[in-house]
């Protein structure tokens, strides 16, 4: 090919590539904005499982996974219903919940708050409903008292 020819070829070829360029940038934007709502949605619906609680009405048990290993549990209870919290403890660690730090607080209204960071395996399930139902007996236990 003559170079006239050539330049001819690439004049006309040029245009093709910049409108490839912009339908492929185009493209791009879409599926940008498209993971960027199903990630935020993703975000939503993690934050929304994560953090779960059960109401019962003299306590409250709610639950946070931080990660594969790792999770919170939080208890809420009035003073009239306060269970030891070695008794929690014994119960939630022979669940399988490995106990790495642990902290409790108190309310000028009566409330007890304990919140428990706990190593767990990733099968182990954390659902606030279960959680509920194992240390109910500690619960009604001293209400008897």
């Amino acid at each position: 090919m003559s170079i006239p020819a050539t330049v001819s070829r690439v004049l006309k070829y040029i245009p093709e590539l910049q409108q490839q360029v912009q339908a492929l940038t185009k493209r791009k934007e879409e599926l940008l904005g498209r993971i960027s709502r199903q990630l935020q949605g993703d975000a939503v619906n993690k934050e929304s499982q994560r953090k779960i609680s059960h109401h019962n009405s003299s306590f409250v048990v709610s639950t946070t996974r931080l990660n594969e290993c790792e999770a919170v549990v939080h208890i809420s209870c009035h003073e009239t219903h306060k269970a030891p919290l070695s008794e929690i403890l014994q119960c939630l660690e022979n669940d399988g919940l490995f106990l790495l730090d642990a902290s409790s607080s108190e309310t000028f209204g009566g409330r007890f708050f304990y919140n428990l960071h706990f190593q767990v395996e990733k099968t182990n399930r954390l659902e606030p409903e279960i959680l509920t139902e194992k240390l109910l007996p500690i619960y009604e236990k001293q209400r008897i008292f």
